[in-house]
């Protein structure tokens, strides 16, 4: 059952080689491939050139963990050192899991989409209509998974669709941002949906 998100961005210059992070996937993605309490990883980049980058490479995973403790070692282990290590602090941003269906197979693309909700103190009829978008966007045959997560202290709604890697790029709307999936690590037995 999954808990938690967790993702991050690093914005790099516009004019930064990138093939350095599609190595460091290369180079690292194994050992998430089988990662205890993880579902997902999503190895995500935008290219300066990407309508929804602003001009600006970045190097964005994004996880879903099904144990919190080790999301907690992650933090406090080796792999987050050495990313900050290489890429200075890097700020990881969590959220509470609300919808949640993985898909099996290689991904493309993943579409982030958030929205704020303003000052809510009553998220029911929020949780039941992101229920609904959630069942609406599983049953996209190019979806390969959908997220839906809640930061609740800054009362933040995000849904994250992964698409099929036969999918054909997508065109941001409004406030999303569209990132390449260069790997997706997804633990054999995790299946969720």
């Amino acid at each position: 059952m999954p808990v938690l998100t967790a993702h991050y961005s690093i914005p790099l210059p516009a004019d930064y080689d990138m093939g350095v992070i599609a190595r460091r996937v290369a180079d690292r993605s194994a050992p998430w491939d089988r990662r205890t309490g993880l579902l997902l990883k999503s190895f995500c980049v935008t290219y300066a050139s990407d309508a929804s980058a602003g001009g600006h490479n970045s190097y964005a995973p994004f996880y879903v963990w099904a144990a919190p403790d080790e999301f907690g070692r992650f933090l406090t282990g080796a792999e987050y050192a050495g990313l900050c290590a290489a890429f200075g602090p890097v700020p990881v941003h969590t959220g509470t899991v609300l919808q949640c269906s993985i898909g099996t197979g290689p991904v493309g693309h993943l579409v982030s989409e958030t929205e704020p909700l303003g000052p809510v103190t009553d998220l029911r009829a929020i949780a039941r209509a992101e229920a609904e978008r959630h069942q609406a966007a599983v049953a996209d045959p190019s979806v390969h998974s959908h997220v839906v997560d809640l930061d609740p202290a800054t009362m933040t709604l995000t849904r994250r669709t992964l698409l099929h890697a036969a999918s054909e790029a997508p065109q941001p709307k409004n406030s999303e941002r569209v990132l390449r999936v260069l790997h997706l690590s997804r633990p054999p037995h995790t299946t969720t949906g």
